[in-house]
């Protein structure tokens, strides 16, 4: 592991910029660095998760133009290259499960795959971990380092870090550093015991297979019934991907688009027949909740969810994600 002083975090900015962009965690969301002060953000948890780089809210996917009978077409990338700095466990962890879903086999996203290739993720260990976060239910947690290209962090004064992927100790084997002190890897040893036991940790053992049967439980009505159908708890979610495909038309020419969607809206699952397989929200909850712990883990063997809590965060009638689970983990099954 290596060492840099904080004070002297230009070294490391200057590496970075030679990778592109360098995104850090301001107020709200992840936004290019322009000093190398702003790389330690005081900012322990964005509003806007890093999701927002990978998956554009707004995406054109081809332009089209017409002129007389011919008509010719244009795929459009939008580009993305540079550093995620200071990325925490959750949404880095979050990020490895939209690749499971973006670059698997012959469903793999040209866009999503274009960016993601030319993004290195520059972790920082979660010091500050709020009364929402249950990230270590998922069996990682502030200091897990596995989903980063380099991890790092901050003790004292000083900026500890390493390379993980290939990618990562490539660019760490070119800065001139220091190696980390004794003492330094002591503390950090420490700080990992004492912050990671912060964090709740939830019993969801089992979980997978009894929302298996649960599908005609009088569970999704109680559930169901403070929610606005808002799609907020989706849209901030790290690792909610829904989208939808328009075609914008304009007089000679035009282009599709991809937008974001949420399976908590109405017209999400509006067939062009006109019906609707899930017309009530207490269906689109059933789907949300079982994608994220009965779907995903049945695809790929992950839960969907990285207990980061913004979903908590967002909602404005305060549904808590936690205190659902716990009801599906006691609810009865009526035989």
């Amino acid at each position: 592991m290596k060492r840099v002083p904080l004070s002297e975090l230009e070294r490391i900015y200057e590496a970075l910029k030679n990778y592109g962009n360098v995104w850090v965690r301001k107020k709200n969301a992840y936004e290019t660095a322009e000093t190398p002060e702003e790389l330690l953000s005081t900012v322990s948890k964005v509003k806007k998760p890093a999701k927002f780089i990978l998956l554009p809210e707004e995406e054109p996917l081809l332009a089209f133009v017409q002129d007389g009978k011919n008509v010719t077409f244009q795929e459009t990338i939008r580009e993305a290259k540079g550093v995620i700095f200071g990325i925490p466990p959750c949404e880095a962890k979050a990020i490895s499960l939209l690749d499971l879903n973006f670059l698997q086999g012959e469903g793999e996203d040209v866009y999503y795959k274009k960016r993601r290739e030319n993004i290195l993720l520059f972790g920082l260990a979660c010091l500050a971990p709020d009364s929402r976060c249950f990230c270590t239910t998922f069996g990682y947690g502030p200091f897990t380092e596995s989903f980063t290209d380099i991890f790092g962090v901050v003790v004292d004064d000083m900026l500890l870090f390493e390379g993980i992927t290939e990618k990562g100790k490539d660019l760490v084997k070119n800065l001139d550093v220091e190696d980390a002190k004794g003492e330094e890897l002591k503390k950090l040893e420490a700080m990992k015991k004492e912050i990671t036991e912060r964090v709740k940790k939830l019993d969801i053992q089992g979980i997978q297979e009894k929302l298996a049967r649960m599908m005609d439980s009088e569970i999704w009505d109680r559930i169901s019934s403070s929610c606005l159908g808002c799609g907020a708890c989706t849209y901030y979610c790290p690792t909610c991907y829904c989208f939808d495909i328009q075609d914008v038309e304009r007089p000679n020419w035009g282009y599709r688009l991809r937008t974001w969607d949420s399976c908590m809206f109405t017209l999400y699952t509006l067939e062009g027949s006109g019906h609707n397989p899930r017309p009530e929200l207490k269906y689109r909850w059933r789907n949300r909740l079982m994608h994220k712990f009965n779907y995903y883990p049945v695809l790929y063997q992950e839960f969907g969810c990285v207990g980061c809590g913004r979903c908590i965060e967002v909602c404005p009638v305060n549904i808590d994600i936690r205190e659902i689970l716990m009801e599906v983990k006691n609810e009865p099954i009526r035989a």
